[in-house]
């Protein structure tokens, strides 16, 4: 009999975690995503209002991205609510702020210890998804994706990702099939610009 209520317990509780580790992961997935957002943008010329203000446009880009997954975890997204937005708000920044601290403690009004700058960037991550246009390159490989709303997105093929054993077996094989790239956000120095940029670098790849 104990043993019978011992697994009753464990499988109601396994079941209660099920969409608490769901909604984990999708935070951390807006998280990545935000990071990646707000690494792009000159905060460092920004005031805090303004810091606060284009950290809530990313915010807001990150959910519109994972629409579909927001939506299954939490519902349809109602920016009059200002206590569940401020609540998402508290929740996504608490992942943020161990993705992309600079950003995170600016907004405190404290400054990053030193050397922590730059590294968060460079780990910045997120997904682009649409239908596979093709690889082009020599030296190193450029894939290319087209989204939904006609943007053209060129990620670059650094090293192996999971997904790349069929392009490099049958590199036609995914034109015009709709994708989702995972990427991670890295700087690439530009000889004839003589600076860097960011650019997004594949880290995974999977069919729709």
């Amino acid at each position: 009999m104990k043993n019978i209520l011992a697994t009753a317990l464990f499988g109601a509780l396994f079941l209660l975690a099920q969409p608490m580790l769901a909604q984990d992961a999708l935070l951390d997935k807006l998280a990545d995503a935000a990071c990646a957002c707000i690494s792009k943008k000159d905060t460092d010329a920004m005031s805090t209002d303004d810091l606060q203000m284009q950290l809530g446009f990313c915010i807001m880009e990150a959910v519109g991205a994972n629409q579909a997954a927001f939506e299954k975890e939490y519902g349809e997204l109602n920016p009059s609510d200002q206590s569940a937005m401020t609540k998402l708000g508290e929740q996504i920044g608490m992942k943020m702020a161990f993705k992309c601290p600079n950003v995170i403690m600016k907004l405190a009004g404290q400054q990053p210890p030193q050397g922590m700058n730059a590294a968060p960037a460079a780990k910045a991550k997120g997904t682009v998804s649409g239908s596979f246009e093709g690889i082009s390159g020599d030296d190193i490989a450029t894939i290319t994706i087209k989204e939904a709303n006609g943007r053209t997105q060129k990620l670059l093929w650094m090293d192996y990702f999971q997904g790349s054993d069929a392009l490099i077996e049958n590199p036609g094989s995914l034109k015009g099939k709709s994708v989702t790239v995972e990427f991670e956000t890295i700087e690439v120095y530009s000889p004839q610009a003589k600076e860097y940029f960011d650019r997004k670098k594949v880290t995974g790849l999977s069919v729709q």
